[in-house]
């Protein structure tokens, strides 16, 4: 039996993010970890914006822990015949801390 498309998803974010994937049991409560990031990863039909900024959230808690950018990184399951879409997702603050403040007091 071939691997189950979350398997082969988080490996495809490892490659990504240029890190290392954490199997399922290894005591880790990360996806994949990089020297500048860690990520969850969720291969989902759908995800509600609650559900994502919840684990985005979660996602920049664990980054921080790590002087790391918290990611989520999810992948649609649009269904036959359509083109899967991965999105990165972080925090604002995530976002303020690998860009710095904006410099710009009218945005």
């Amino acid at each position: 039996m071939g691997d189950k498309p979350w398997k082969v998803f988080e490996r495809e974010v490892g490659a990504l993010l240029n890190g290392k994937r954490f199997w399922a049991n290894s005591g880790e409560s990360i996806d994949v970890e990089s020297d500048t990031a860690v990520a969850q990863c969720k291969h989902v039909a759908s995800m509600s914006l609650n559900a994502l900024a919840e684990l985005a959230e979660t996602a920049e808690r664990q980054g921080r822990g790590k002087l790391k950018a918290g990611l989520v990184c999810v992948k649609t399951r649009p269904g036959a015949g359509r083109k899967a879409t991965t999105l990165v997702v972080m925090t604002a603050d995530v976002w303020k801390y690998l860009h710095g403040p904006s410099t710009d007091a009218t945005r």
